[in-house]
């Protein structure tokens, strides 16, 4: 079924009527939306540098140096004590990292170690006797 000249400029005009409603509608949805953003967020640059220092924190992750210990991360945020750590054998930076950074007792530590407690600690004590050299 074919339209006349006249039909199709009607059902034209009912089309471009129904578009322009559609358009219109749209419009006031975004206006709406644009409203209840405002309503409810701020532009960064209306921040002062007080409220702008509160919207972010510092990644530390990679501040420290990393020692591992029986399969964990020991991480040590201090410099001079990780440089001094460093300095020690790998026995006794295991055993002061065990007693100080993991809070194991000397037993725990001569279990895990396969050592005689009165070897931890007298390896204990010396560490810490290097280590208040090397840092002062």
């Amino acid at each position: 079924m074919k339209l006349t000249s006249q039909e199709q400029e009607t059902v034209w005009k009912k089309f471009c009527s129904y578009c322009i409603k559609v358009i219109d509608g749209e419009i006031l949805n975004y206006f709406d939306e644009l409203k209840r953003q405002q309503e409810h967020e701020v532009c960064f640059s209306d921040l002062t540098k007080e409220q702008q220092n509160q919207l972010y924190t510092y990644d530390e992750i990679l501040k420290g140096t990393h020692f591992q210990v029986m399969d964990m991360d020991v991480e040590v945020n201090d410099d001079q004590i990780s440089e001094a750590l460093g300095r020690l054998s790998e026995k006794r930076r295991m055993i002061i990292l065990m007693a100080y950074f993991l809070d194991m007792k000397e037993a725990e530590i001569a279990q895990c170690m396969e050592l005689v407690q009165s070897t931890i600690h007298y390896h204990k004590a010396e560490s810490l006797r290097l280590l208040k050299e090397f840092l002062e």
